[in-house]
C-alpha cells in the first residue's frame, strides 16, 4: 500500500474544500492532481466516514491502476463502487439522525392508558383489585 492510513495525501485547507463542495466542484479541485495522488486522496477519504461520498466522487475520477496501487486489493472494491454512483447528485446531509414527529400537544382525543399491572409499590391487600 502507497499511504499509511493516518497520512493526508493533501493539505487540510483542500479536504475542507472538497468537504464544502458540490460533485461537480470536487473533480475541478482534483484534476490537477496526479493520478496516483488522486487515488490516494479516494482511498484516504473513502476510509473516513465523514468523507466517504467525498472518496467516491474522488475514486470516479481514477483509473483502475492507480487506485489499486494506492489501496491495494480495497482498489479494486473502491474502483467498482464509484462506477455505481448515481448520475444526480445527491444532497449531502450534515447529520445522519432520523428525524422524529411529535403527537400535537394538548390533544385529549385518545383515551388515557390504564394498566392492571401489579407493581411492588402496589399493596398486598389490593393485589386481588388489580388483577380482577
Amino acid at each position: 500500500m502507497l499511504i499509511d492510513s493516518d497520512d493526508c495525501p493533501v493539505s487540510a485547507d483542500l479536504i475542507g474544500r472538497l468537504y464544502r463542495s458540490s460533485h461537480h466542484d470536487i473533480n475541478d479541485l482534483v484534476s490537477a492532481l496526479s493520478p496516483i495522488r488522486r487515488a490516494s486522496l479516494a482511498t484516504f477519504c473513502y476510509g473516513r466516514a465523514h468523507l466517504r461520498e467525498i472518496g467516491l466522487a474522488i475514486a470516479a475520477t481514477c483509473e483502475l491502476e492507480p487506485l489499486v496501487e494506492a489501496a491495494g486489493r480495497a482498489g479494486i472494491f473502491l474502483f467498482e463502487q464509484s462506477r455505481e454512483l448515481p448520475i444526480e447528485e445527491k444532497p449531502r446531509s450534515f447529520s445522519r439522525q432520523a428525524k422524529v414527529s411529535l403527537a400535537p400537544v394538548g390533544n385529549n382525543a385518545s383515551p388515557p392508558v390504564t394498566s392492571n399491572v401489579v407493581t411492588a409499590a402496589t399493596p398486598v391487600a389490593d393485589w386481588g383489585a388489580e388483577l380482577a
